[in-house]
């Protein structure tokens, strides 16, 4: 063997000797003497004054020491509000000493007996028991035994307008959490229930909250005693709406008619995982849904799908929030484009895609199904590929809506109408043929209906090879005699029908509106006013045969595109203006006889 040098050896043995006069005071350490500082650093985190009375040490030499600490008092931070954030009588706790070398707190067994905790979220979501990022490196992971006696948890939260008194016992008959509380001040029971805590491992608990307008059950396994950071939860839940479930789980949800949900969440901090979310919201029926929920640079990432058997869009929106719309249109009256929000501005941290399925869309006239994907990065939202299936035909194309440093989102639309007939939307009419239709659009607004109506782009609609009664064609070539003539049950064929409007911060100009028909061709000038639907329209109509009275003054169209107002011009109905017109068939007024259009050009033209 090797033999030191006396030198080395007394250099050796010194260390070993430190060493061992090092642990020997950590295992001796009298901790009471650190209590003035304890209680300093504790003020420096928590922003609000301290007091210890005593702090004593149970065994007198152990690297695994139980101290015991009386009276400790922890002030509200003054933006908190008044009275204490802990007043416990009697702390006892063990810890590792050894790995406070490495400056970690470990700590092993808690017993609270007595006391009292306010926890406080204010409006602008400060937190007074986490103040600041200080002391992240502690942990209870690893305790193995939890003891609580006497110990109310009182909690506030303005953020979501909620609060919860909760008495909170642990022994040998398990873990308990009992209290009452109330959610958007309605008042509910809440109950968190779990096996007695010793040692570490897996820890089945049951969680409860039942008031008039939510009910909440969870059933769960953590991987550790109270440790949430990991853990499995089937739960079931009632609510009046998802705006109250979202007092709960803080989503980001909104006001909708009663919902009905059960799904299996997973949590593996940072990590949320939904899956098999299912149930009814209003008539709506959920198939199936699933999420991952995850955080990146404090940025909120979500990949999902939801999959509705049925949805009606009339169970997004409270009951509140249905008498508001409907206010709204009685007074402006019905509108085609919808007043639908689109300001992303609570999305501003929120990134993610999220596939959308509708298998049956309810109380939308003419319209089926849906799907589409919504993908939204630093506040800019795809909603592509789009695809709205109708009785006949489809809507397909994207949306996009841009609030990146803007405080109006801007919108811009580029939908296409395809395969569809003009009996889809003619609500019972006698006319009918094959129809496509084309908007591009770009404008800014909170809604759809702002954005819409302060835009710009062009909307073109194209018909092509149809019918339609013989009477309406003479009338809509303002030939009188043949519209009063013909027999009701004779058809005309519908030839082509072309409109094209170029908006401009919302006016839509007509370039052209031509009508072409086997009888006869009608024009038409004007502007649609897309910011209140309301049309400007004069038509002129030329027959392709001689006639007897033929109108030659324009048809005017006014009102809204919901409730169109037609005007006949004043005196056709006079014997003045009856004998007007036979003077100019008498006269042979040939120039007002029309052709043929160019169905084909007027088709380009339009969806062009």
């Amino acid at each position: 063997m090797v033999r030191l040098a006396r030198p080395w050896r007394f250099i050796l043995g010194g260390i070993l000797g430190l060493a061992l006069l090092i642990l020997l005071i950590l295992a001796a350490f009298p901790w009471g003497l650190l209590r003035d500082r304890v209680s300093a650093r504790l003020a420096q985190r928590f922003g609000s004054d301290v007091s210890i009375g005593t702090i004593e040490r149970v065994e007198p030499l152990s690297f695994s020491p139980t101290l015991i600490v009386r009276d400790l008092t922890i002030a509200q931070p003054h933006w908190a509000g008044t009275g204490n954030l802990v007043r416990l009588k009697r702390v006892d706790f063990r810890f590792e000493v050894l790995p406070l070398l490495r400056g970690k707190f470990d700590l092993q067994a808690l017993a609270i007996d007595g006391g009292r905790v306010a926890m406080v979220r204010t409006r602008d979501g400060r937190k007074n028991w986490q103040p600041d990022k200080r002391g992240d490196k502690g942990s209870a992971a690893a305790i193995t035994s939890l003891t609580i006696r006497d110990l109310v948890i009182d909690y506030r939260d303005a953020v979501q307008n909620r609060r919860f008194a909760v008495a909170v016992a642990s022994d040998a008959n398990g873990f308990r959490a009992e209290g009452n509380g109330a959610i958007d001040e309605r008042p509910v029971q809440v109950a968190l229930t779990g096996p007695t805590i010793r040692g570490d491992g897996p820890w089945p608990f049951r969680a409860r909250v039942d008031g008039p307008t939510i009910t909440v059950d969870a059933k769960g396994v953590m991987a550790s005693p109270l440790g949430t950071n990991r853990m499995t939860v089937d739960l079931t839940a009632r609510a009046n709406d998802l705006k109250t479930l979202d007092a709960l789980i803080e989503a980001g949800l909104f006001g909708t008619q009663p919902v009905k949900l059960t799904a299996r969440v997973r949590h593996d901090d940072p990590t949320w995982v939904i899956e098999r979310l299912s149930g009814t919201i209003g008539r709506s029926s959920l198939t199936s849904a699933k999420a991952t929920i995850g955080k990146d640079d404090d940025r909120t990432k979500i990949d999902g799908s939801l999959h509705f058997a049925d949805l009606s869009f009339d169970d997004l929106a409270t009951d509140e929030g249905r008498a508001r719309a409907a206010a709204i249109e009685r007074r402006i009256g019905p509108r085609v484009v919808p007043g639908t929000r689109i300001n992303l501005e609570k999305m501003g941290g929120v990134d993610g895609r999220l596939a959308i399925r509708v298998d049956r869309l309810l109380d939308m006239a003419g319209l089926r199904s849906l799907d589409t994907v919504l993908a939204i990065d630093h506040s800019r939202l795809t909603v592509a590929p789009l695809t709205v299936r109708l009785a006949q035909g489809r809507i397909t194309g994207q949306v996009v809506i841009d609030q990146r440093e803007r405080t109006t989102p801007r919108a811009t639309f580029d939908l296409k109408l395809v395969d569809s007939r003009i009996s889809t939307f003619a609500g019972g009419a006698p006319v009918d043929a094959p129809l496509r239709a084309r908007l591009k659009l770009v404008g800014s607004g909170d809604t759809i209906r702002e954005a819409i109506g302060r835009s710009d782009g062009t909307i073109g609609f194209a018909a092509a090879g149809g019918t339609l009664p013989a009477k309406m064609a003479s009338l809509l070539g303002a030939d009188v005699a043949r519209g009063l003539t013909t027999d009701e049950d004779a058809r005309a064929r519908l030839r082509c029908l072309g409109l094209r409007l170029n908006v401009t911060n919302g006016i839509g100009r007509i370039d052209p509106l031509l009508i072409d028909t086997s009888r006869a061709q009608t024009r038409g000038q004007g502007v649609v006013r897309l910011s209140d639907e309301r049309l400007l329209i004069a038509l002129t109509g030329s027959p392709k045969q001689r006639t007897l009275l033929h109108l030659d003054q324009p048809v005017r169209i006014g009102g809204r595109i919901q409730d169109p107002d037609i005007r006949i011009p004043p005196g056709v109905k006079s014997a003045g203006g009856i004998l007007r017109m036979l003077r100019h068939a008498i006269d042979g007024d040939e120039e007002r006889r029309a052709g043929n259009a160019d169905c084909g050009a007027l088709v380009r033209r339009v969806l062009g």
